[in-house]
């Protein structure tokens, strides 16, 4: 009984490893890469750590995307949202961008999209955010026109 026992480990093993494994379909997501314009909104969202209270403040903006010109953000950027350009590079999860009128030395006086944010695209819908800690949520919801 214990001879089949040790022939049968090693094909056992064999047939939970093959199962487990992750086939490389997987590690290729499609990337259906956002291109033209759209129309939507800003919204940030601030927890007050003495509170609790979450204060939301909104901006209706433009997101111009193009492979070959990059981003532009245009609209509400008289308060909240900077209006701002540069280039973008997007990979299954992950949206990238640098922007051009950016610096990390100037005072802050209004948000940028400049770095790397998640997204979801559906062909229509587009939708962007980062959130800093459990203070700070930046979410960007757009509608390809």
């Amino acid at each position: 009984m214990k001879t089949r026992l040790i022939y049968l480990v090693p094909l056992l093993l064999a047939a939970l490893i093959t199962g487990c494994s992750k086939s490389s379909d997987e590690n290729n997501v499609p990337v259906t890469l956002p291109v033209g314009t759209y129309t939507g909104q800003f919204l940030r969202i601030r927890g007050n750590v003495t509170t609790g209270n979450l204060d939301t403040t909104k901006a209706n903006l433009n997101l111009s995307l193009s492979q070959s010109t990059g981003y532009a953000v245009t609209g509400d950027t008289s308060t909240l949202q900077a209006g701002s350009y540069g280039s973008y590079g997007v990979n299954a999860y992950y949206i990238q961008f640098v922007d051009k009128t950016y610096s990390q030395t100037a005072p802050f006086t209004k948000y940028h999209l400049e770095g790397i944010y998640s997204y979801t695209f559906d062909g229509t819908n587009l939708k962007i955010g980062v959130t800093y800690g459990d203070t700070l949520s930046l979410q960007y919801t757009f509608v390809k026109n």
